[in-house]
């Protein structure tokens, strides 16, 4: 019998610890956002549209801004967000908080199958929840589901810039240094075409709070070979990155 804690999903809708005691909603600020855990491109973003410094999150280790973005006179949240999903799951919270109801997501993943190689866009229809954060917000199952007219959009926005997206499902998990052949063949065996670290958890969060959420990925690093090949996590390509997430910031701007 299975008895880990992360099974006992306690479906009280208040918490000891809410994120609107720490962040009050700010007055007027966009009700659309992006987030992203590319640096090259997000400071490519900041570079070339005007930009100010709405919110820090501060804790212990970190300081994260809260920028609002003009995207050519339509002002959305942007924010660079940090790897995992504990941490990408509380930053959406903040954001929801603040007052965001729409927020896209777009970053790097790893390849699962050779007939994607790196470079390839990925709009996932699910992911795998093999991590925790998801299941202190929804009972446990084994899938979830970005906004599926937010992924149409995506799509369309991505093809309409010459970048043909694949579909399927991204596996989502915790422990990256876990990622054995075993459990690769597993995940591909159920649909999963990529790896992240939080799009189960971004999905799950979204879905609690009432708010859409829309996730792209790319595939950089690739696990489906005799051995992990880094060469595009390493070597970035700051053009490809910056237009992922120009392409997923406009069509945030949609929602504004």
């Amino acid at each position: 019998m299975n008895d880990s804690p992360l099974l006992d999903f306690d479906d009280e809708r208040t918490a000891i610890i809410e994120p609107s005691m720490w962040y009050p909603r700010i007055d007027g600020l966009s009700t659309a956002a992006v987030m992203t855990w590319m640096p090259d491109a997000f400071a490519r973003l900041l570079d070339e549209h005007a930009h100010e410094v709405r919110h820090h999150v501060q804790a212990e280790t970190l300081d994260t801004k809260i920028y609002e973005v003009d995207l050519g006179g339509t002002p959305i949240v942007a924010t660079l967000a940090h790897v995992g999903a504990p941490a990408a799951a509380a930053l959406l919270e903040v954001l929801v908080a603040l007052g965001c109801s729409t927020v896209f997501a777009v970053g790097s993943s790893g390849g699962l199958v050779q007939q994607h190689p790196p470079g390839t866009v990925v709009v996932p229809d699910a992911a795998i929840r093999d991590e925790g954060v998801s299941h202190h917000y929804a009972a446990a199952s084994r899938i979830a589901h970005p906004d599926p007219t937010l992924q149409a959009e995506l799509r369309a926005a991505f093809r309409a810039v010459d970048l043909e997206p694949v579909t399927g499902h991204v596996w989502t998990t915790d422990a990256l240094f876990r990622e054995t052949s075993a459990k690769v063949a597993a995940r591909v065996a159920e649909g999963a075409v990529a790896v992240d670290m939080e799009l189960s958890a971004l999905a799950t969060v979204a879905a609690f709070r009432g708010v859409r959420h829309g996730h792209a990925v790319y595939m950089a690093d690739t696990l489906f070979g005799d051995e992990w090949d880094p060469t595009e996590l390493i070597e970035r390509d700051t053009a490809f990155r910056y237009q992922l997430l120009l392409t997923a910031a406009r069509t945030s701007a949609a929602h504004a």
